[in-house]
């Protein structure tokens, strides 16, 4: 179901979603639309901040599809909105696809999804906590020797650390529901070894730089996610999560729950930050593990 006010919007719309394949209404808004549980609803904005139950809310960008506003973007991250699009085309629709299609096939975890087949993937295991400066090192190095400009290579390395560092010392859970990592020192070894193993794949395709980061915890929140995200929108910056967000145009986290966490970032390489919307698009899947 698509819902806009405008009629060309639609058009695009209905265009972009039918090349998955499946039958698509449109609406000019929420009260003309039938939605039930398992429809996926593709809406302006605006109409997804006031949604009603339904399979998958997917927010796009508002008036002509231009570049959503950062305060907009927040304001969905605080409301709970599990899929916001944030970039005008042609991101838009790359985003939209790969958005209804692991929706429709439950198969949400890979960065390849987000990427073309010919992109070389490149894989990490971390045995040690003491290992992540190493990885982060190597891989900001890799993506330089490439060809790609050293501003990618300092965005790439920061979401790689942030990342990293959530998924070793955030994620692991005891039996109280606790988090007995957090308060971990960073210089300090830790094997991380069966449930505690972490591992980093990224790969290029000319388009998008994509980091893939997994844990085997699952216990992320991602309420409390696009909360932060939120929170970070409107104020100075931030550590962590939002400092990994505000370096990337699109953050996707999923979860298996209980099993399984998996935070994919994306660069887009083809334009100027100015060229792409102020506040990245966020997605939240869930799946089961692969």
């Amino acid at each position: 179901m698509v819902i806009h006010p405008e009629r060309k919007a639609q058009r695009a719309l209905q265009r972009m979603v039918g090349a998955a394949g499946v039958p698509v209404e449109v609406a000019a808004d929420a009260a003309s639309a039938a939605i039930d549980d398992d429809t996926i609803v593709i809406a302006d904005a605006a109409v997804a901040l006031s949604r009603q139950p339904a399979r998958a809310w997917i927010a796009v960008p508002g008036e002509g599809l231009a570049a959503a506003e950062a305060s907009i973007v927040a304001g969905l991250l605080e409301s709970g909105c599990d899929h916001i699009i944030a970039h005008p085309m042609p991101v838009l629709s790359e985003e939209l696809l790969a958005t209804v299609q692991k929706l429709l096939k439950r198969d949400v975890f890979g960065l390849e999804k987000y990427l073309t087949w010919s992109a070389d993937v490149r894989s990490y295991t971390l045995e040690d906590a003491l290992e992540r400066d190493v990885v982060v090192s190597e891989i900001a190095r890799e993506v330089v020797t490439m060809g790609l400009p050293d501003r990618v290579g300092s965005l790439v390395s920061v979401i790689a650390d942030e990342l990293l560092a959530n998924a070793i010392y955030a994620a692991p859970v005891d039996d109280r529901g606790e988090r007995p990592h957090l308060g971990t020192a960073r210089d300090q070894s830790r094997s991380l070894a069966g449930r505690d193993a972490v591992t980093l794949r990224w790969a290029t395709d000319a388009r998008y730089v994509a980091l893939e980061i997994r844990d085997r915890w699952g216990s992320i929140d991602p309420a409390a996610c696009g909360k932060r995200l939120a929170k970070a929108q409107t104020s100075a910056g931030g550590m962590g999560l939002p400092l990994a967000y505000a370096c990337c145009n699109q953050l996707v986290v999923n979860r298996a729950p209980g099993a399984l966490t998996e935070m994919v970032a994306l660069l887009d390489v083809r334009y100027k930050p100015t060229e792409l919307g102020r506040a990245a698009s966020f997605h939240v899947f869930v799946g089961e593990a692969p």
